[in-house]
């Protein structure tokens, strides 16, 4: 054997640990920054499962947090989860953990994200509601202070589904209740309940947002074509936004002409029982009522629980009414609803 190859075999073996080590190397980075092999069960104090983050969250990519969890003031709680690769074409997105107090009548306020007529609404052991971006479930009462708590997860990028992100939320407000210990909440919420379609549809006079006996005849300008856009009636909790079919700016026809809430889940029912006002009253029908305003109240019914509705005129109502002065006052949308709501949803006034 000669010098020359003494020293090759030596020096091939160098260079192939060498690669081998490479690779493993690469293979770990690559594990690290583009997977989540390496990642947590449960990111954020254990309140987030990182399953279930990767799986709502668009696209391949390694998950990464900021938030120690459960903060000793309840509502001060917050936690971000990312998802980041350098790989290119994979995913990217952000979700956003908040738990905070609102107040019981604007817990299904109008002018909240998720938008009421576009979100998946789920009740039950678990009470919340989904939409592309948005959603949230409501915590048990022994979490509520003066208000309702409600746990709260925004996406920067549309959610891979609702069924996921619903699962996602509602398991967070589990692990939220349960750090703080104050109720028990499922790691699954019960079934969604979707909106109708995508887009809004015409109505159908006398079927107005699916209200037996419900009509806009005399309530909208005369020769208006208008659209509804909501779940299908009845629900346990349930929403309705009427849009004129018209010119109005954009901004203007997202608010609607008018939205209109429903809800029998009692969850609900406490929540807004907790807004600030609420008072003993009479409905329009004369039934005894908790009134929380003109247009919101909780009415008994003779069988089952109550029966939360509430109507919310929009800017479409604003610039109709200074255009049509023989429009209906505020007030006058509220007595028609509650009536078809009422016996769409089985709420028959208590007798005696």
């Amino acid at each position: 054997m000669s010098t020359a190859e003494a020293r090759t075999r030596p020096a091939w073996k160098v260079w192939a640990v060498v690669a081998v080590l490479v690779v493993v190397v690469a293979g770990l980075l690559h594990a690290w920054r583009n997977t989540n092999v390496l990642t947590a069960d449960r990111l954020c104090g254990g309140l987030v499962s990182a399953a279930q983050a990767d799986a709502v969250l668009p696209g391949s990519g390694r998950l990464d947090a900021e938030g120690k969890g459960l903060d000793e003031d309840l509502t001060d709680t917050e936690c971000r989860v990312g998802k980041s690769s350098v790989v290119l074409g994979s995913g990217e997105g952000e979700l956003t953990v908040r738990v905070q107090e609102d107040q019981g009548d604007e817990l299904l306020g109008v002018d909240r994200s998720p938008a009421l007529s576009k979100t998946s609404f789920f009740t039950g052991k678990a009470t919340g509601g989904v939409d592309t971006y948005t959603g949230w479930v409501l915590l048990p009462e022994k979490c509520w202070d003066t208000q309702p708590v409600i746990v709260r997860v925004s996406s920067t990028e549309p959610v891979s589904g609702r069924d996921a992100f619903a699962a996602l939320v509602t398991d967070t407000a589990r692990a939220v209740a349960a750090a703080a210990k104050c109720g028990d909440l499922p790691e699954k919420p019960g079934p969604l309940v979707p909106p109708v379609s995508d887009e809004a549809r015409p109505v159908r006079e006398g079927q107005v947002c699916g209200l037996d006996g419900f009509a806009v005849r005399g309530q909208v300008p005369t020769g208006t074509k208008v659209l509804e856009a909501g779940q299908k009636a009845p629900a346990d909790l349930w929403s309705c936004k009427l849009t004129l079919d018209d010119r109005s700016r954009e901004s203007v026809r997202a608010d609607g002409f008018v939205t209109y809430t429903a809800s029998k889940d009692p969850l609900i029912a406490a929540a807004v029982r907790k807004a600030p006002g609420t008072s003993k009253g009479k409905a329009p029908d004369g039934r005894e009522a908790e009134i929380v305003s003109p247009q919101a109240m909780i009415l008994p019914c003779a069988e089952g629980g109550p029966l939360y509705v509430t109507s919310e005129l929009g800017l479409q109502y604003l610039e109709a009414s200074k255009r049509h002065p023989d429009l209906p006052k505020r007030d006058a949308y509220v007595a028609p609803f509650l009536e078809a709501a009422a016996k769409t949803f089985g709420c028959a006034a208590p007798t005696g």
